[in-house]
């Protein structure tokens, strides 16, 4: 009896704790993690913050201000399904910079009835300070970063310090620190110094080093060798700390052509031109890039598109690289020497380079404004620059050709009446004769006109000849028109539109011919070096190879020729 009533004393025991279990609130908990345990001064910190119970209510991350700088957040919802079940899973990614150095604590944080333990991370001094390892070496070598985690091609800066407890003789030498799939560049070597480290005087020489890793990925710097002696001593051979670095992979960027991690970057553009831009004048623009962290050859190119009514005569680039124990700063700089062909609004498009700037982790850009210009007619009040070179083609007089003809003696003014006197005779005379001949050629064409139609047909066909050669004449204004298209064909060197505008226009200004190829342009011409040149065009049409074709040569004897 006694043995059944401990038997259901102990199953209503255990029913009561198991009912007890389930009335009673289950404490979650929130987990929270960190990318690393130790930090740079400068190096972003990437909190997650992750639970299985989420809610329609915010994180509260205001315990984080006192002892953080909050960059960026990001709140990610996560669903699966599995075994007909529905779970979900929330997770915070927080961005931050620590306010101080030493051990910081990332506090407990709360999020639906749910709490997260506290997390201890280690921040490195901000000041760099003088480590000298304690060591019996007469010669100690000592590396520092100022960050050990950044972006594939950021720059890493790598200091080595190089400690002697005696002067060093001169041919001492030291290696470059290596790295796997990056590159390293020297910077800057101070002199040496003197300083007192524990009650010990030593010599120092500091070496500053730029390494750009290419990929992702963990990675060793080794250590630079020293290999010299000091004053009176034998040679020595000592090897410097090895540090260790994490390299991210580019983040998503706006460009893919170019990747550009930098603390800093800035554009500028600066122009050279009259107050009043006319067709043909000629203008310089500059643009200049400067990126800190970042070499000079790996900086894009910056004027990728030109008007179509400009002319670029030359595009120079300069690339600088302003090196000191800070780092390296980049500078390219495009100078373009531009020609303006048409009058009216010319809008230069806008410059806007992409870059990440690796002290808030997040993408910027830096950008150069559209510029309008307006240009006015030419010097001689022309539109358009092939106007404007075939009026500075017609000859004019120099100084040198005008004759001065002095009045100081009697007999010889009286000669020169006498001259023009004779002059205006003839003049008179000539005029008469040319009428009479004109009144004569106007009475046979009557005539031929006037008689019957003969009934040979080589007789028809030669007078109908007759009329229709003397009804073709010169048109001065179409002319204009075809060398202005002509022109334009030329400059943007478009060897099939020239072709056919030349053909238009030869048989306008030698109206009394007719052509039909080019290569008889230049017969009629009677010029060799037009010969040459038009002998070039049909080669390359013949080859179809039409794009390596330059045509101003060819527009400026062409106007060379009509100005004749």
């Amino acid at each position: 009896m006694n043995k059944i009533m401990s038997q259901r004393f102990l199953t209503t025991l255990v029913g009561l704790l198991i009912i007890s279990s389930l009335i009673q609130p289950v404490s979650a908990q929130l987990s929270i993690s960190t990318n690393r345990s130790q930090f740079s001064p400068q190096d972003n910190i990437i909190l997650e913050v992750e639970t299985t119970n989420p809610n329609q209510n915010e994180l509260d991350i205001s315990p984080l201000h006192s002892q953080f700088l909050i960059i960026n957040q990001k709140k990610i919802m996560i669903n699966s399904y599995a075994e007909g079940k529905r779970s979900s899973i929330v997770r915070w990614k927080i961005l931050l910079r620590a306010r101080r150095s030493g051990y910081v604590d990332i506090p407990s944080l709360s999020y639906n009835q749910e709490t997260s333990e506290k997390l201890s991370i280690f921040i490195k001094s901000s000041n760099r300070t003088r480590f000298l390892p304690i060591s019996d070496m007469p010669i100690i070598l000592d590396a520092q970063l100022d960050a050990d985690d950044n972006y594939e091609g950021a720059l890493f800066l790598y200091t080595l310090n190089i400690y002697s407890d005696r002067p060093l003789n001169p041919d001492y030498q030291i290696s470059k620190p290596k790295i796997a799939n990056g590159e390293v560049r020297l910077l800057e070597q101070s002199e040496t110094q003197k300083i007192e480290i524990r009650g010990k005087e030593y010599s120092v020489i500091e070496q500053h080093y730029a390494i750009f890793p290419r990929e992702m990925g963990r990675y060793i710097i080794e250590g630079p060798i020293f290999n010299g002696s000091q004053h009176d001593s034998n040679n020595i051979q000592v090897r410097a700390n090895n540090l260790e670095i994490n390299v991210r992979t580019r983040r998503d960027f706006e460009n893919k052509k170019y990747w550009l991690p930098a603390k800093n970057v800035r554009m500028e553009e600066k122009w050279q031109k009259p107050e009043t831009l006319k067709v043909g004048d000629i203008i310089y623009r500059e643009v200049t890039i400067k990126a800190q962290g970042i070499f000079a050859k790996n900086l894009p190119s910056l004027i990728t598109s030109n008007p179509e009514i400009i002319d670029i005569k030359e595009t120079k680039v300069t690339l600088i690289n302003q090196i000191s124990k800070q780092g390296v700063q980049g500078i390219r700089t495009e100078r373009q020497t531009i020609q303006l062909l048409e009058r009216g609004e010319i809008t230069v498009p806008r410059i806007r380079i992409y870059w990440w700037d690796t002290n808030t982790d997040s993408q910027r850009s830096s950008s150069i404004d559209k510029k309008i210009l307006q240009v006015m007619p030419g010097a001689n009040g022309e539109s358009s620059i092939e106007r404007e070179i075939a009026q500075n083609k017609i000859p004019t007089l120099k100084p040198q050709d005008i004759i001065t003809v002095s009045t100081q003696t009697p007999w010889l003014i009286w000669s020169l009446a006498l001259f023009a006197l004779i002059a205006t005779l003839g003049w008179i005379f000539n005029l008469r004769k040319m009428k009479s001949i004109r009144e004569r050629q106007q009475e046979g064409f009557e005539i031929v006109t006037k008689q019957p139609l003969s009934p040979d047909p080589e007789q028809n066909n030669s007078s109908t000849r007759i009329l229709s050669n003397t009804s073709k004449s010169f048109n001065a204004k179409a002319e204009l028109n075809t060398f202005q298209i002509l022109g334009r064909a030329c400059i943007k060197n478009d060897l099939i539109s020239t072709q056919s505008r030349l053909l238009e226009w030869a048989n306008q200004f030698w109206y009394e011919q007719q052509f039909n190829e080019i290569k008889e342009i230049a017969n009629a011409a009677n010029d060799p070096r037009l010969n040459e040149l038009l002998t070039e065009m049909q080669d390359l049409l013949d080859s179809y190879d039409t794009s390596q074709w330059q045509g101003k040569a060819t527009f400026n004897r062409l106007t060379e020729i009509r100005a004749k």
